[in-house]
């Protein structure tokens, strides 16, 4: 899934920037976060291995005089194989609770529909085949709605190169109540993996917060002429947080035949400053082939700044 790199703030340039360029509502903002650690597959040619990542954000918004807010941001990546490149890049304008942005966007349904939560201080793939057609669609246009207790988004594509671009399209909504939320989706997969016709896809999902314990419900089912039948992934993840110590449980399936059940445990230890330390250990299972599932782990300190 699309890690969300802004959310932290390390460097922000807000009164004498904006003093100086006559917008009082104007500001830069840096943040990042970084992964380290180790990961454990089964039965791999080299079973441990040592992982990190970097991720690095820039966004800057400022306020028209007629009150609307527009900005820009884009993502610099690092991970351990030394590839380094700026993705994720964004502008946006929003007023009245209506945001459109134009870039590389994420999707609808990854956009307000509760997902089953990975663990790990990377993720050990719980969840991977279970939302196997969850967050596949590739749109450079969103427009979101946010109307009280329920937010609202479309995407979709439009040419940018001068070659037809893909039909691939999403609507999705959620209610949020505070203590639950429930969110519906439908996107439109155009030409995945060299096949013939659109892939459609429905998606229920939603979070309740009970007993001190946060959980997560997904569900989706995919179509396309050129499937058997249609294909459906479902699972449920459990977070219970007790005071820096947070355990966490999840589980994901499909109703392939081949496929077993993926699971697994994890836990993640809060040590200030925006600093954890995380691990999870489960079992993943190869959804095409009548086999056992394989035992997969990962050790490993997070870091925002």
């Amino acid at each position: 899934m699309k890690k969300v790199l802004l959310t932290t703030t390390a460097l922000v340039f807000t009164a004498g920037f904006a003093a100086a360029e006559g917008h009082s509502a104007a500001s830069i903002t840096i943040s990042g976060e970084a992964i380290a650690g180790v990961k454990y597959i089964e039965d791999a040619a080299q079973e441990t291995t040592q992982f990190l990542e970097l991720d690095f954000g820039v966004s800057g918004k400022t306020v028209t005089d007629g009150g609307l807010e527009v900005g820009a941001s884009f993502d610099l990546d690092l991970n351990s194989g030394g590839e380094a490149a700026p993705d994720d890049e964004e502008v946006y304008i929003s007023g009245g609770g209506i945001t459109l942005t134009l870039g590389d966007v994420g999707s609808a349904d990854d956009s307000v529909i509760a997902n089953i939560a990975d663990i790990g201080f990377d993720g050990i793939g719980i969840d991977d085949t279970a939302e196997f057609f969850f967050d596949t669609t590739t749109q450079n246009i969103h427009v979101k709605g946010e109307f009280g207790a329920i937010t609202a988004v479309a995407t979709a594509n439009m040419d940018e190169t001068g070659t037809d671009a893909s039909e691939d399209y999403g609507i999705a909504v959620n209610y949020d109540a505070g203590t639950f939320s429930v969110g519906a989706g439908f996107t439109n997969n155009a030409d995945e993996a060299g096949l013939d016709e659109d892939i459609e896809t429905f998606i229920l999902g939603g979070s309740v917060t009970a007993g001190g314990a946060d959980i997560n419900l997904f569900f989706h089912t995919a179509d396309a002429d050129d499937f058997a039948e249609s294909v459906s992934g479902y699972g449920a993840s459990v977070s219970y947080p007790m005071g820096a110590l947070t355990l966490v449980a999840s589980v994901g399936a499909t109703d392939l035949d081949d496929d077993d059940a993926d699971f697994g445990v994890g836990a993640s230890y809060d040590l200030g400053g925006g600093v954890s330390f995380a691990g999870g250990i489960g079992q993943v299972d190869n959804p095409f082939a009548d086999d056992d599932g394989i035992m997969v782990a990962d050790m490993g300190i997070k870091m925002k700044f």
